[in-house]
């Protein structure tokens, strides 16, 4: 025993400098983070006991994931369409948002309790053959399960997203929502001018005339043009078509609401396009009145625990979060497109 004796013990520097890298080093907060991720899958699949289903008044904060498992009485489902429309696989997991709604929708509907579905719209649209497959799976479902499906327009749903909308028994919006877009775009880019003016020229080797139609590096030809145009008109008689069937029309008369302009959803009342202006709680008594639902019915999210989940770990990293939406709202470079290019 020396005078040193009851003092506190200290580690060396060095030692705690190692300390401290160990505690920071990538490895660890890699293993931190994984461990993160397993403990909230377990806390999805392990959980003993599913939150409980929120009524229509708490509809808005709930985030009831897979609650619908237990459900007593009749309840309506809750869907979002959120993005541009495109079957790219998006997102952390690889899904495409045609794979993802389409589940979502078709594990609702599935459950007997569930008798009607609100399908959430926010998208100014994407590409045609990924609206038009959207649209068809949810004709295909609505007959399949005989059960009502309610359009209710967010901040944006033109063109794609109406087209989308109009496959739904009806549609519903917000005083300001932005709608209508209804028509086809096709976008190239052409940069030839700028190549010679620094000197860079391209060989191409093809083999067809129109081969290389819609080539940057070069004017687009007469002929090319009424190609492409041809294309853009059958698609866009394809979609006057899709919003006839979809709201009861006979096809010049949607045509003449077909030129392309946006709307407020008080003006696509007016036209016809929209059928209520009343928000969510119009969707949901819609909703309640189609499905024949008496007394208050309970609303379930179908909620993809993955996506969840990501939106969880992201809160407060802006980096990240911006990554995210990047992915969701990344516009396709060319090709046929159902979508308002001014969101």
């Amino acid at each position: 025993m020396g005078e040193d004796a009851g003092q506190p013990e200290f580690a060396p520097q060095s030692a705690r400098n190692s300390k401290k890298k160990i505690l920071t080093s990538p490895a660890l907060l890699g293993l931190l983070y994984a461990a993160s991720l397993v403990a909230a899958v377990l806390l999805v699949f392990v959980s003993p006991k599913t939150p409980a289903v929120e009524d229509s008044r708490k509809i808005a904060p709930s985030k009831v994931g897979l609650s619908f498992l237990n459900i007593d009485g009749d309840a309506i489902g809750l869907v979002k369409l959120d993005g541009l429309i495109a079957m790219d696989r998006q997102g952390f997991w690889g899904d495409t948002m045609i794979d993802r709604t389409r589940k979502s929708l078709e594990r609702l509907a599935k459950k007997k309790q569930v008798k009607a579905i609100v399908l959430r719209i926010n998208s100014p649209g994407g590409t045609v053959a990924a609206s038009q497959e959207l649209y068809r799976a949810i004709g295909e479902l609505r007959k399949k399960h005989n059960k009502p499906i309610i359009a209710l327009l967010g901040d944006v749903a033109a063109s794609g997203g109406y087209y989308v909308a109009c496959a739904c028994d009806k549609i519903v919006a917000e005083p300001g929502t932005i709608t209508g877009s209804i028509g086809v775009i096709f976008q190239t880019t052409h940069f030839d001018a700028l190549a010679k003016r620094f000197g860079v020229g391209f060989n191409t080797i093809k083999s067809g005339l129109y081969k290389d139609i819609g080539n940057p590096a070069r004017p687009m030809t007469l002929e090319e043009r009424r190609i492409l145009q041809s294309l853009v008109d059958t698609a866009y008689k394809q979609f006057v078509k899709a919003v006839a069937d979809g709201r009861g029309y006979d096809f010049d008369r949607a045509k003449k609401l077909a030129d392309g302009r946006i709307m407020i959803g008080e003006g696509a009342q007016a036209v016809g396009l929209v059928d209520e202006i009343s928000g969510h709680a119009g969707a949901i008594r819609l909703a309640k009145e189609l499905g024949k639902i008496k007394g208050e019915p309970k609303i379930i999210r179908d909620v993809d625990f993955r996506e969840d989940l990501i939106e969880e770990l992201l809160q407060g990293r802006a980096d990240l979060q911006f990554l995210n939406f990047l992915q969701k709202k990344a516009v396709p470079a060319s090709g046929l497109l159902y979508l308002w290019t001014g969101y």
